[in-house]
């Protein structure tokens, strides 16, 4: 016999009796942002409950939730909490995901038509039940016109961005769409061989880039042009420059080849 739920009351659901939502709009979870959330619930639980319904045979189905508990089961928890809900839960589901972790680009504008369809809404009756302004929902069904090989290009790549997918959604006919997507992922794998290969420095060897190149700056520098407060707050901060250099220095116990036989002081900057 199914269980009997109340709508709002908090329950300790068993995952392996946990079912996920066969119409989650959700279709990819970023892994590093699932293992972060494995390691949060390791350390402190499931903090927020999930929502959950009851499918036909009175079996719990997820509504709000399926990230927390694929990471409760991969931090080897057998319980989460959870509360029951009823009504438009699909629609519920979709408002959960957008506003926690925004879900893919192509999920979301695939959801927003399937929503509009079963609920027999218009995009400004859409834009309300989400919280969105009506141009948002618009341009984000416009991704729908994408032929189907660039979408499911973009369900495991989290990587391309909305606009860039917007920008190749405008465009008039389907070989025009695949052409300017086809520049853009190769302008994007060479961008991302070059930051392979660049060498990353030390911090070190960093921070004596950004000494030397500040050095240079004070190179012909034209501070007589200078208004008479610009050339204070530059000899105030050179001033504190020359102070934490010298305690620096004293603490590295290095000695200058050539001193100066005499500082000059009180200077006038004029």
């Amino acid at each position: 016999m199914a269980a009997k739920y109340t709508k709002g009351r908090l329950y300790k659901l068993k995952i392996t009796e946990l079912l996920p939502d066969p119409v989650q709009a959700r279709k990819w979870m970023d892994p590093i942002a699932l293992n972060e959330l494995t390691a949060s619930i390791q350390k402190l639980g499931v903090l927020t409950p999930i929502q959950f319904r009851q499918n036909d045979e009175g079996a719990p189905v997820i509504v709000a939730g399926h990230r927390r508990v694929k990471a409760a089961g991969k931090a080897a928890l057998t319980e989460v909490p959870g509360t029951f809900t009823n009504g438009d839960t699909r629609l519920q589901g979709f408002v959960e995901n957008i506003q926690r972790e925004e879900i893919l680009p192509i999920d979301e504008a695939e959801e927003m038509e399937a929503l509009m369809k079963e609920y027999s809404l218009n995009q400004t009756q859409l834009a309300e039940s989400i919280g969105k302004d009506q141009p948002a929902v618009s341009r984000t069904l416009t991704l729908n016109r994408l032929p189907e090989d660039i979408r499911n290009a973009c369900r495991g790549n989290p990587n391309i961005p909305k606009t860039v997918l917007l920008g190749v959604a405008q465009m008039k006919t389907e070989d025009s769409m695949q052409r300017k997507f086809a520049v853009y992922m190769k302008k994007a794998a060479k961008e991302g061989q070059a930051a392979a290969q660049k060498p990353k420095l030390a911090k070190e060897r960093a921070l004596i880039n950004k000494t030397d190149n500040l050095t240079c700056e004070f190179d012909g520098l034209a501070w007589r042009e200078w208004s008479e407060d610009d050339r204070n707050d530059l000899a105030n901060a050179m001033s504190g420059i020359r102070k934490k250099t010298g305690e620096l220095l004293a603490d590295m116990g290095w000695t200058p080849e050539e001193e100066e036989t005499e500082t000059p002081r009180n200077r006038n900057l004029t």
